[in-house]
């Protein structure tokens, strides 16, 4: 492997926050062996006592305590550490053979703290799985967040989740880890802290492979856990969460329910409604049409409303939340 830009290559330290174990973990965790990148650890965090597959440079450490969140976990392995980097992904997330290759170079330049790369799809994943992801990929659920879901342009950002994310650990240890309780959120607490330190880069080519919830049940109670912390960050940290996309789907939402209410009192405008409704799922579907078969692109438009619609709920029960526990 070439060494680009780099005269010796930062050791890397792989944090995993385990939470679910089942078979599928332990099939990822097999795929860290064909990283190329020839300096790293892994180091994965759980309640529970777990016997580890034979993975060379893989170590458990286990919290002592119960239902701890994925950033307490963070924070417990950034006391073990060895790495230069800590390289987050989620414990339903496996990467790209490059992927720290890709991510890694970029920290040649000094302005950069952090690294992101997408989330994607894996291949294996099954039917309802794949739908959630095209919900995921399409321009009109994820609208400027698309990047988080599919390979694209290198940008600099402002937050990005901790299923792909790189950070410097000197940075990490000087803004105090995550130091954080939240389950969803976190990750936009710690980016804020970031930035008073330095640049977050978005690395297309930096890939993990995230395994999605099923359409639609599994993938909105997801997505209300999202909703309800950015609701709430909306208002507590506005310096990355208050931005006007955020409100775009509560926005829809209210409307969808106003005109809904509307129809009702004057019943010549439902057909009205119903045709706009239709519209809107089409519209959603239009960005699958060429990824799947045609009937199949109906659930992903369905999934796109219903996405918005639970998170716009969501999000505007966590502006009206006083104090979030968790």
């Amino acid at each position: 492997m070439p060494k680009e830009n780099f005269s010796d290559y930062p050791f890397v330290s792989i944090i995993i926050p385990l939470y679910v174990i089942c078979k599928r973990f332990f099939q990822d965790l097999l795929k860290f062996q064909s990283l190329n990148y020839p300096r790293f650890e892994i180091l994965i965090v759980s309640d529970k006592e777990v016997k580890l597959p034979p993975i060379q440079n893989a170590r458990l450490i286990t919290t002592g305590k119960n239902k701890t969140g994925p950033a307490e976990k963070r924070d417990l392995a950034l006391h073990h550490a060895r790495g230069e980097i800590c390289a987050f992904i989620d414990d339903d997330a496996y990467p790209d053979s490059d992927w720290l290759r890709k991510a890694v170079i970029h920290f040649g330049k000094k302005e950069v703290v952090a690294v992101g790369g997408p989330g994607v799809t894996p291949k294996e994943d099954g039917y309802w799985e794949q739908l959630s992801g095209l919900v995921y990929e399409s321009i009109f659920c994820s609208g400027l967040a698309q990047n988080r879901f599919l390979p694209l342009g290198n940008k600099f950002v402002i937050d990005w989740p901790a299923y792909n994310l790189l950070v410097r650990t000197s940075v990490l240890k000087m803004v105090g880890g995550y130091g954080i309780h939240y389950y969803g959120g976190e990750d936009t607490f710690l980016c804020m802290k970031l930035l008073k330190h330095g640049k977050i880069l978005y690395e297309g080519q930096a890939i993990v492979f995230h395994h999605r919830r099923k359409l639609f049940f599994d993938l909105l109670r997801q997505i209300s856990n999202i909703g309800l912390h950015r609701g709430y960050f909306f208002k507590k940290y506005p310096q990355t969460s208050r931005k006007w996309f955020y409100l775009l789907p509560s926005t829809l939402t209210i409307s969808l329910f106003t005109s809904f209410a509307i129809s009702l009192v004057k019943p010549k405008l439902l057909p009205i409604f119903f045709t706009s409704l239709l519209f809107f799922i089409l519209l959603g579907a239009s960005t699958a049409i060429k990824k799947t078969q045609w009937y199949k692109t109906i659930f992903v438009g369905t999934g796109v409303i219903l996405v918005h619609v639970t998170y716009g709920l969501k999000f505007i029960q966590g502006l009206l939340t006083k104090n979030l526990e968790r």
